[in-house]
């Protein structure tokens, strides 16, 4: 079950950033990417957001073990025996901070098109209830519990075609 938890938080982490990076969030830094990339088809924004999720996640897997190996913790075919504790601590310290800077990257490098711009809208607040609510309950990750935050992001991420992004 743990493993199942670390394994969404990856898939998460990866689809927080392509939905932020697609939706932006306003000011003149977002509104002249917004100018300046051309929007992509539907088949070309699935495949890039795929790429880019895929980054991000090798990205977690490599920071997770980083972390560990410093702070003394399980990592590698031993994190499966991983305590809740460590988990949350990975969620919070490691996976959401880089979930940010994969927000980031994205707004800069992504535009939808028109007809995907509301499923688009629809993903980022889906992720976004997904981060506030990992940040004041990371307990979710353990799998003790029956909520999981980021449920409605990940078929969201489905139907945009970017199972990547929303594999658990």
């Amino acid at each position: 079950m743990r493993f199942r938890g670390l394994r969404i938080v990856f898939a998460v982490g990866a689809a927080v950033s392509l939905a932020v990076a697609i939706v932006g969030c306003g000011g003149s830094h977002a509104e002249s990417a917004a100018e300046t990339v051309p929007r992509m088809t539907k088949a070309r924004l699935a495949e890039k957001l795929g790429e880019v999720c895929q980054e991000h996640t090798d990205r977690q897997v490599v920071a997770i073990e980083r972390f560990d190996k410093r702070h003394g913790l399980l990592y590698g075919p031993a994190h499966e025996k991983a305590s809740d504790a460590q988990l949350e601590k990975e969620l919070v310290a490691v996976i959401l901070p880089i979930v940010r800077d994969n927000i980031h990257d994205l707004k800069s490098k992504l535009r939808p098109p028109v007809s995907q711009e509301t499923k688009l809208v629809a993903f980022y607040e889906a992720l976004e209830y997904g981060i506030e609510f990992s940040e004041k309950d990371p307990s979710w990750v353990t799998g003790s519990t029956a909520t999981e935050p980021f449920k409605r992001a990940r078929s969201l991420s489905w139907a945009l075609g970017t199972p990547l992004c929303g594999q658990a």
